[in-house]
């Protein structure tokens, strides 16, 4: 037994070194000088903005994106109806900020597709009966805070053809600082080491695509009767021969505050939808945790016992070690370049290092627990809907809550300085 154990552990050895190897290619490329800001690739886009209830900071996370240093853009924003109290806050906004276009889109409740989904089809409609000079379409979540020049990062490589769409993703910081959203954050900030020059990935809180692009995919149809928007885009994408730019600087922060059960919640969903929309990673994922838990604990377990008889193993004792610095260091890495990317967060960053470094293989633990959790089921619960996922074109939603219909309605300035109310029936 101690031997196979031993095989197993030069094999994680290998692992940890390639992953090792993957955040320091992820650093090089997200540490590395920008081009200036001048002369760069910067048409008119639509910022598209599903919101559902009031995330932590809402408003000024809102406020930045009025804020963006872009030569000419407009903002949808998306609500479910008009009872959301997102929807209240939203239109002050807008009112607030006249010189900058923006609208509110009521898109009713969904069908046959995720919620998000329904609402982003619902804003492209809008998008497509008022403007047909936007070039770029670009979607932010709510709950992240995006930098000044984020939608002009964003947006940038896009002038090239080749980059089918760019995106951002999000750093999780602990609100009160508990232990299950520092391991929240630690587990959310593995999934780095895919981005780069050529992403496996775009996530849907911070991505940008060329509007001819997005209608040559055919984005739209492929929404349909989907639950994610972005593993859908992604795989239209890599279907294109086009390739998916993380853009450094577009790395967003999104505040959490997780209890264990919102924890389990939350990342198990993730690898649920992860293994309908992408069986490959997923299957990947499971064999690389499996791997860590039955060789790292196991290894541990079996030297704690081995100690007792005086048996030590030396060798199996250096090669747990070895493994559990490589991944210390991994996610120290991982902590420096968004340190480093979101400066106005920086102490609260540094302040939670030592969970970056040392809670790896626990949230190894949560992983595998996902992997389990997410082998039987293609059920899932979001945003207090319950979804099954039948496949990636077919969603069939089984539970929602009981709400009291609401009226449908668009909110747009007639013009940049006065914004108005205008009732319409839309359905996507």
């Amino acid at each position: 037994m101690e031997t196979i154990i031993i095989v197993l552990g030069v094999i994680l050895f290998l692992q940890s070194l390639l992953s090792l190897g993957a955040a320091m290619r992820f650093a090089r490329y997200s540490l590395r000088h920008n081009h200036p800001r001048s002369n760069r690739y910067q048409p008119k886009a639509v910022v598209i903005v599903p919101c559902k209830g009031l995330e932590h900071d809402f408003e000024d996370n809102m406020r930045a994106l009025f804020a963006q240093e872009y030569r000419d853009y407009e903002i949808i924003f998306v609500t479910e109806t008009e009872s959301d109290p997102a929807y209240g806050v939203l239109s002050r906004l807008i009112k607030t900020y006249s010189r900058r276009p923006a609208w509110l889109v009521v898109a009713g409740e969904a069908k046959f597709r995720g919620q998000k989904v329904h609402n982003l089809l619902a804003a492209i409609d809008m998008l497509n009966s008022i403007d047909r000079r936007a070039e770029v379409i670009a979607f932010a979540d709510s709950d992240a805070r995006v930098g000044r020049y984020w939608l002009s990062e964003l947006v940038a490589p896009l002038g090239d053809k080749r980059v089918g769409a760019t995106t951002g993703f999000r750093w999780y910081l602990p609100v009160r600082g508990g232990l299950f959203s520092k391991l929240l954050s630690v587990w959310n900030s593995s999934a780095l080491s895919l981005l780069g020059e050529r992403s496996s990935f775009a996530w849907g809180g911070s991505m940008a695509i060329r509007r001819e692009n997005f209608d040559r995919l055919n984005i739209k149809q492929i929404w349909q009767g989907a639950l994610s928007d972005d593993y859908a885009l992604t795989a239209a994408i890599h279907q294109g021969g086009q390739r998916i730019k993380f853009v450094p600087h577009c790395l967003v922060a999104s505040h959490t505050d997780a209890t264990f059960s919102e924890l389990l919640e939350f990342s198990t969903r993730q690898m649920r939808i992860t293994r309908v929309y992408s069986r490959r990673v997923w299957q990947v994922a499971a064999i690389s945790h499996c791997l860590y838990n039955l060789t790292f604990w196991g290894g541990l377990i079996w030297l704690i016992a081995a100690s007792f008889t005086g048996k030590l193993n030396f060798t199996l004792a250096t090669l747990l070690t070895g493994i559990f610095l490589l991944g210390a260091t991994t996610g120290w890495m991982r902590a420096v370049v968004a340190s480093h990317l979101l400066p106005s967060n920086r102490p609260l960053i540094q302040k939670n290092w030592w969970a970056y470094v040392l809670l790896g293989p626990v949230v190894s633990l949560i992983y595998l627990y996902n992997m389990l959790a997410s082998a039987w089921t293609n059920r899932i619960t979001w945003r207090g809907i319950g979804y099954e996922m039948i496949s990636p074109t077919e969603t069939d939603i089984f539970h929602r809550p009981k709400t009291r219909p609401q009226s449908e309605a668009v909110q747009r300035p007639q013009s940049k300085r006065k914004a108005s109310v205008r009732s319409s029936s839309r359905n996507s």
